[in-house]
């Protein structure tokens, strides 16, 4: 046994994302958003993006049942994210509409996502930020399978889903 830490690629990444699931976690706690959860952040910017939301639009674009996605609305509800009224179009249909909280959540998670950016380029310099994310490309694979035509799986479309969650 050694005292050296483990230096593969592949422990680097998760204890990377680990790491910036906590530091994104305790910046939205200390801006009075402890409760978050995934993939509420994702949701409230797909309805910033698109005023006349659905929940089965919600279902659809996380690519999960009508029923998964209501569950989702009823939570975001619960905590004052979103106020949900009936379609003009379709009775059956909810429209998703933020509210105040949401918009300052929303500030929240970009402002934390940049003070670890910033962090990361103070530490270690812009050049090596730029090199660290060739790298990470190199790693995902830059989208090859996916422009080749090869679906992604459900664990690259949920790390999709949280790279946009936490995208400004």
């Amino acid at each position: 046994m050694t005292d050296r830490p483990d230096t593969t690629v592949g422990s680097a990444l998760r204890l990377a994302l680990a790491g910036y699931r906590r530091g994104m976690d305790q910046l939205l706690a200390d801006a009075g958003f402890p409760e978050r959860r995934f993939p509420e952040g994702r949701v409230l910017r797909m309805c910033a993006e698109r005023p006349d939301l659905t929940i089965s639009d919600i279902g659809r674009a996380l690519g999960i049942t009508r029923q998964g996605a209501s569950k989702i609305v009823a939570g975001l509800r619960q905590h004052g994210y979103v106020d949900v009224t009936p379609s003009a179009a379709d009775g059956r249909e909810k429209i998703l509409t933020l509210t105040p909280r949401a918009e300052t959540y929303l500030t929240a998670l970009r402002e934390a996502r940049q003070a670890i950016e910033t962090r990361l380029r103070e530490e270690i310099g812009a050049k090596e930020v730029e090199g660290l994310i060739r790298a990470l490309a190199i790693v995902a694979g830059d989208d090859v399978g996916q422009r080749a035509g090869v679906p992604a799986s459900p664990v690259i479309r949920a790390l999709q889903l949280w790279d946009a969650e936490e995208s400004p």
